[in-house]
């Protein structure tokens, strides 16, 4: 059992790495931003958590480093990213969430972005909690969307409705302009903040 263990996630990467060649992908960036530079302006990076799998993919090797749950599902999908060139910061808003802040904070410090799923580990799908607007906060870096749209998938019957693009999919991902935690400095309290920051990044996300 431990072996099958082990060897889902190679089987799973190898998978989506055979179907990932044949996808057909589109990215629309603003000009303000590049995904690609490791070492452009840090970010955080934004997604819906059933997109994780193809914007994993997508920017794969591209020096970012994501937040990920430590439970068994999370674990796995860690070893998935981690083999597309992603490190991982194991935490959520479930558990582990002050270490998580903590390490994505010097990620940042150091000139590097990350990668978070605002609705992520357990939901509502796509209703982003306030983890992503905290760290903005207290790094003064941007929060940037990544919404995904493909023509052909699949979407599994879990919480999130999980997406999974069928072979020669065309797929467009979609970069939103750049949200300053400055936009939410008019609030009185950081709570108040939060919640002003968080609204904008719902709000940002490609219908």
């Amino acid at each position: 059992m431990s072996q099958l263990k082990y060897l889902l996630p190679t089987f799973v990467w190898l998978l989506g790495s055979l179907i990932g060649k044949t996808w057909r992908v589109k990215v629309i960036m603003p000009p303000s931003v590049n995904i690609y530079d490791p070492r452009g302006t840090p970010s955080i990076y934004t997604l819906w958590h059933s997109t994780l799998f193809v914007v994993a993919y997508v920017f794969r090797n591209t020096g970012k480093s994501v937040i990920v749950s430590s439970s068994k599902d999370g674990r796995n999908a860690a070893d998935i990213a981690q083999r597309w060139g992603h490190s991982i910061i194991f935490g959520s808003s479930h558990r582990g969430g002050m270490a998580a802040l903590r390490q994505s904070l010097k990620v940042l410090r150091d000139g590097r972005s990350i990668g978070i799923t605002p609705d992520g580990p357990k939901g509502p799908k796509e209703t982003a909690k306030p983890g992503a607007a905290q760290i903005a906060l207290v790094s003064k870096c941007p929060l940037v969307t990544i919404s995904v749209k493909a023509d052909r998938a699949w979407r599994l019957n879990s919480w999130d409705k999980f997406l999974l693009p069928k072979p020669f999919a065309k797929i467009t991902v979609t970069l939103g302009e750049p949200i300053y935690p400055a936009a939410s400095e008019n609030d009185n309290d950081n709570e108040s903040a939060q919640a002003t920051l968080t609204k904008m990044l719902e709000e940002s996300f490609a219908p």
